[in-house]
């Protein structure tokens, strides 16, 4: 059996795992480095049941983090702009409970079986803070956390010069440039090409600009990109840096009227923002994000510089779906990594036809079509 892994972001790579793990003759397609549109990201795994977007606490969220100057409004999908509206404030399916639950926790294990064998990606289980500035907002999201508690285990308190914070105990992080390296080590078998693929189609052709091969299944893990083939997406840009600080920060932290979270990673840290609704590849207003990042931490060196583009469904929850050959993985959103192994799971075995699709998950795949990217 022949398949076809259409991206090599971190989902991408997941499928691709899953497949050679099982014997199949993998192929993956990824014109830039391995990862690459996926490392900006903090590396912040949560145990979640989910992140809506589709509803007006999202949205005053947004709107706040607008009015700090770390989200814009550039260029969105139409179809997407519709489909959002319309699902305001409706559930998903009914479904969707369970399945993420179950996205979250076979994501985790995997994660944590990965570190035992070899953690060279610096997993750790430390947990998370979630700090508030607007009195209001923490106490919308306090009630939230709480309500959800079984799930996801949480702790209100107060914090000096702030509205309060919230901890997550059983959140980790991990370091996404040396997972992205681990998983390159280990897709020993998988044939990576280097090529950017130029159209898809439903019998499983993949064309590149020197090749066009037909495969048994071509699993497309493009991120954004998945709206050239029927599926409701937009991009939500978001940017990361690697810094040297003066100070320590002891566990992951999320400001979350700011837009913005760090992440410790030994004499360093990784600092994230940035939530421009913008199709373009072109980075917009990063100077305004930093700034936001230096009100919170003393910087004394920028290390490096990622961005990248989050694929987010009309309520903001992630796809995995088949038609004919085709199978499209994608819409993690601000959870994408915590997401990942489950659905790069969930695309194997589609590719493999072992299961079929979920009625929650593949809810944006019914009208997939061949494309042109």
């Amino acid at each position: 059996m022949r398949i076809a892994v259409v991206g090599g972001g971190i989902v991408g790579l997941f499928t691709a795992w899953y497949l050679e793990k099982e014997g199949v003759e993998t192929t993956l397609f990824e014109e830039r480095a391995l990862g690459a549109g996926s490392v900006h990201a903090a590396g912040i795994i949560e145990p979640t049941t989910a992140y809506r977007t589709n509803t007006f606490s999202f949205l005053r969220r947004v709107g706040r983090f607008w009015r700090s100057g770390t989200a814009a409004f550039r260029r969105v999908d139409g179809t997407w702009l519709v489909e959002s509206l319309r699902q305001l404030e409706r559930v998903p399916h009914e479904r969707m409970e369970p399945v993420v639950r179950e996205l979250s926790a076979t994501s985790v294990a995997e994660y944590r079986a990965l570190a035992e064998t070899r953690n060279d990606f610096a997993y750790t289980p430390g947990g998370l803070v979630e700090r508030f500035d607007d009195p209001s907002h923490f106490a919308e999201e306090r009630e939230l956390a709480l309500a959800s508690a079984s799930t996801a285990p949480v702790e209100a308190r107060p914090e000096e010069g702030r509205a309060g914070a919230l901890l997550f105990p059983e959140v980790s992080w991990l370091h996404t440039e040396r997972f992205v390296a681990r998983m390159a080590r280990e897709l020993v078998r998988t044939e990576v090409v280097r090529q950017r693929v130029r159209s898809v189609k439903l019998d499983g052709t993949v064309s590149t600009a020197t090749s066009s091969s037909r495969f048994d299944a071509a699993v497309v893990c493009t991120g954004v990109g998945c709206r050239r083939l029927g599926v409701p997406i937009t991009g939500v840009r978001g940017y990361g840096w690697h810094l040297r600080t003066r100070g320590t920060v002891d566990r992951a932290t999320i400001f979350v009227d700011r837009g913005i979270a760090i992440v410790p990673f030994g004499d360093e840290i990784k600092a994230t923002g940035g939530w421009d609704f913008d199709l373009s590849r072109s980075p917009f207003h990063v100077d305004r994000v930093l700034d936001a990042i230096r009100r919170e931490v003393a910087i004394e060196a920028i290390l490096d510089f990622q961005e990248g583009s989050r694929p987010c469904t009309p309520d903001g929850l992630p796809t995995v779906g088949k038609q004919d050959r085709v199978v499209v993985a994608t819409g993690g959103f601000r959870l994408g990594w915590s997401f990942a192994p489950a659905l790069g799971r969930e695309a194997a075995s589609l590719g493999l036809g072992r299961v079929g699709n979920d009625p929650f998950l593949a809810r944006y795949c019914s009208s997939l079509h061949s494309a042109r990217f």
